[in-house]
């Protein structure tokens, strides 16, 4: 009998201690004091921005809001009431995304790239998420530092991330975030792509499997906007050409490869983005996952391709929805 999963769309905030692991290392019983006094401090602005503390995990802690709004006012008071203290460090991550309930717990995307953008905020600064942005745009209590659209390994797709800036805010330095952060396209050039079965480093019958996440991929990425997808039939037909005689032959600048190992009911998981312009590969991931989660994966694999295709930037504020059209060729 299958569960059925109680799950929503909820604010995700992840905060953590910078540095606690030294700390307790040094010194366990002061830096058990300070988590304690952390919660002290936390668990009632939680409370009084109808928030959820969900529990502590190890230096950090996991809670959710109904809105980003209240869950970004709940961040800001936060680091603004522990500014002037040198001892106590935080660093907040936020993002709205379905999360699943189990057990007392909490699960999901949401909570995923929360803790991933909580691990990228400086000491004393806060991390949202382009879909947490949106709400605080217009909103007089909150500015923010563009940096960019940034890769969160494991997460599967890129993430446009802000860091909110204000009083007793340690807002972000933009330069400290070239690493991880994918340029967008300003030439007109449109985006062109081949998607190559992936790789299957496991039994011969899961060749299946492989074979099927690039049939998807192409249908997704064609059918998502103005994108040259080369047709899996032309793909086939170069099968024994490396991938960049694959992108002359198909006229394509881009080149997305993969591998699948399935192991029991795990599998690992990865895939590359390579520009044969510039010579260089512009995104990758890869995850290690039970093989339910398979599904999961694949969606995101299609919302990552498309984001670093960059799709959306390139077209959102010069190109008419109406007028965008996809195909294979």
């Amino acid at each position: 009998m299958s569960t059925i999963l109680n799950r929503k769309s909820a604010a995700v905030m992840f905060t953590d201690i910078v540095k606690a692991t030294d700390m307790m290392a040094k010194d366990e019983e002061r830096a058990l004091a300070l988590l304690k006094e952390k919660k002290t401090i936390l668990k009632p602005l939680i409370d009084k921005h109808d928030g959820i503390y969900v529990k502590g995990t190890g230096d950090g802690s996991l809670s959710y809001f109904d809105s980003p709004y209240k869950a970004s006012l709940c961040a800001q008071i936060f680091q603004q009431n522990i500014y002037d203290r040198d001892d106590l460090n935080v660093r907040v991550g936020i993002h709205v995304g379905d999360i699943v309930f189990e057990e007392g717990d909490v699960f999901g995307d949401g909570v995923n790239v929360a803790k991933r953008l909580e691990s990228m905020a400086p000491e004393g600064g806060i991390c949202v998420s382009n879909s947490v942005y949106d709400e605080l745009r217009n909103k007089k209590e909150f500015d923010g530092v563009d940096l960019g659209l940034q890769t969160l390994k494991g997460i599967g797709r890129l993430v446009e991330v802000f860091g909110l800036k204000g009083d007793k805010i340690n807002a972000p330095n933009p330069s400290n975030y070239h690493e991880n952060k994918v340029q967008v396209h300003t030439h007109d050039e449109v985006p062109s792509v081949a998607i190559i079965p992936f790789r299957n480093k496991g039994k011969e019958e899961e060749e299946f499997y492989a074979y099927g996440i690039c049939s998807e991929l192409i249908s997704d990425v064609s059918s998502a906007g103005l994108i040259r997808v080369a047709s899996l039939e032309k793909i086939m037909e170069l099968s024994e050409l490396s991938a960049s005689e694959k992108a002359r032959e198909l006229n394509v600048r881009y080149i997305t490869t993969g591998m699948l190992w399935k192991m029991g009911d795990m599998f690992q998981l990865s895939i590359e983005l390579y520009d044969s312009k510039d010579l260089k590969v512009i995104w990758s991931d890869q995850w290690q996952e039970h093989w339910d989660n398979l599904i999961t994966i694949k969606g995101n694999l299609s919302t990552g391709l498309l984001q670093a295709l960059n799709t959306k930037k390139r077209f959102e504020h010069n190109t008419p929805t109406e007028s965008i059209e996809a195909y294979t060729y």
